[in-house]
């Protein structure tokens, strides 16, 4: 037993709960006067975005697709799977907007199992509209988010049924942004994650925030909205 005990106090740093978070939005680009930096001729090219939120909608028109429903849904229907066809065009390395991501909650969860797939496509809706914040831009031009010259990837970590955002889900999320391709080499890791989701009362202390820090280390601008529920 004083063994045991010994060993215990040498490798476990600390034992805590997982905790999950809800979904945070709030004001936008003209808040922030984003619109002057833009006529300044800085856009977000070049620039990748990690969105950890319900997924994207890629077929949303500001977000690179058609904006129809009759793709939306064809899109939709293969939720559990890599898009192929035509939403293979909108999702994905080729794509204009959202070149990649992974949905690490499923359809059901928190009211069944939590399950993942290559497919992030957005049914809440928060994520697409935080992607749109980012980076959107309608054809015509007169629609622009923070940045939309930034490339995006869709990262599920929320609820597609519910405002709750996978704990797990969440630090999986932040590790895949650092290494998108799962090669082992970081050197595609994006330049920013954007976490717009929180919680009423948190911890002084909890793993995403120690998830933050790690992935901070290696270059990665993480953007998080301060708290939630005003």
């Amino acid at each position: 037993q004083q063994r045991g005990e010994r060993i215990g106090r040498r490798f476990v740093a600390r034992v805590q709960p997982v905790l999950n978070y809800e979904l945070d939005l709030s004001e936008t680009v003209p808040y922030i006067g984003a619109g002057t930096v833009q006529s300044g001729g800085v856009d977000g090219t070049g620039v990748t975005v990690a969105v950890l939120d319900s997924g994207i909608d890629y077929t949303h028109r500001n977000l690179g697709g058609p904006g129809t429903k009759a793709t939306y849904d064809a899109c939709y229907a293969q939720r559990d799977t890599a898009p192929s066809g035509d939403c293979a065009a909108l999702f994905g390395p080729s794509a204009t907007k959202v070149v990649g991501g992974f949905d690490f909650v499923g359809e059901t969860w928190p009211n069944g199992d939590r399950t993942e797939d290559p497919n992030p496509i957005d049914l809440e809706g928060h994520g697409t509209h935080v992607a749109d914040i980012i980076g959107g831009k309608s054809a015509d031009g007169t629609h622009k988010g923070m940045a939309p010259g930034a490339k995006l990837y869709g990262v599920k970590v929320c609820s597609a049924v519910a405002s709750s955002c996978s704990g797990i889900g969440i630090l999986q999320g932040i590790e895949w942004a650092l290494d998108p391709n799962g090669d082992g080499d970081i050197s595609d890791a994006v330049d920013v994650i954007n976490m717009s989701l929180g919680a009423s009362y948190g911890q002084r202390e909890d793993d995403s925030s120690a998830a933050v820090a790690n992935v901070s280390k290696f270059g990665v601008t993480v953007v998080v909205s301060a708290g939630n529920s005003a």
